[in-house]
């Protein structure tokens, strides 16, 4: 009987290691495609609006307008386009459950409420190239767009990697490798968010975020009533969209 309870809780354990590991691995393949070259493709859409004026001028990251190098994309893909990733798939692990009632528009509303509750860090007002650099509204727009696609890619792509390991055949076997293997840098970047949350000025929606994350976790492992857990995913979306609502009209004002 241990025995039996022993390979019960092995189980489970490693079925909740591939749930996360292959929504990481949907995550770092979205985040790359959206956030990193999607991303790039966004910029230089705004470079191109900007006009030949702006030619060489330099953004708030200190990249050159009409300049597009190998080292620039392949930094955007790393510190953008993959941590976003990594960040977003842990996160769509969690949530990942309370969206299915959504379907098929649950990779919808998962870009939705990442932009509610994250949009401000990318649509900051004290970044002055969304006006230096051609139409403030189409800017914003663009911006905000990529948080919605990153969602819908994300959602789709685990659907498709869930449906693939699920299966039999070498190609199975290597995907599920290789969603065991994501669970590192997920690791990682899980403890690199905790510890960065000491150093912040305004903690309150960070701590908010990882203990809506934490209490969705438990309720959902605990079979405690949904609306616990909606509750905790929603307080997080409501903080950072008064944020992210709140910057929008600044940025297209000019402040």
């Amino acid at each position: 009987m241990l025995r039996g309870v022993q390979a019960r809780r092995l189980s489970a354990l490693t079925a909740v290691a591939r749930h996360v590991g292959t929504a990481t691995l949907a995550g770092i393949v979205a985040g790359i495609l959206v956030g990193g070259l999607l991303g790039r493709l966004v910029m230089r859409v705004a470079g191109f609006t900007a006009g030949p004026g702006m030619v060489g001028a330099f953004t708030a990251n200190g990249n050159r307008v009409g300049d597009i190098t190998l080292q620039g994309t392949a930094m955007i893909i790393v510190f953008v386009g993959l941590a976003a990733g990594l960040a977003g798939g842990v996160v769509y692990a969690v949530v990942e459950p309370w969206l299915r009632r959504l379907r098929p528009w649950h990779g919808l509303a998962y870009g939705g409420a990442s932009l509610a509750a994250f949009g401000f860090a990318v649509l900051d007002p004290a970044n002055l190239d969304f006006q230096r650099f051609g139409s403030a509204p189409l800017n914003v727009a663009m911006f905000a767009a990529l948080f919605l696609l990153f969602g819908i890619a994300l959602a789709w792509l685990f659907d498709r990697l869930r449906q693939a390991i699920a299966g039999d055949g070498l190609t199975a076997r290597a995907l599920e490798v290789l969603a065991f293997v994501s669970l590192v840098p997920s690791g990682i970047a899980i403890v690199f968010v905790l510890m960065s949350l000491t150093a912040l000025a305004e903690p309150l929606l960070p701590v908010v975020f990882v203990l809506g994350l934490v209490v969705a976790t438990v309720a959902r492992w605990r079979d405690l009533p949904a609306l616990v857990g909606y509750t905790a995913l929603v307080a997080p979306i409501v903080l950072g969209a008064a944020r992210t609502i709140g910057a929008v009209p600044r940025i297209l004002a000019g402040f």
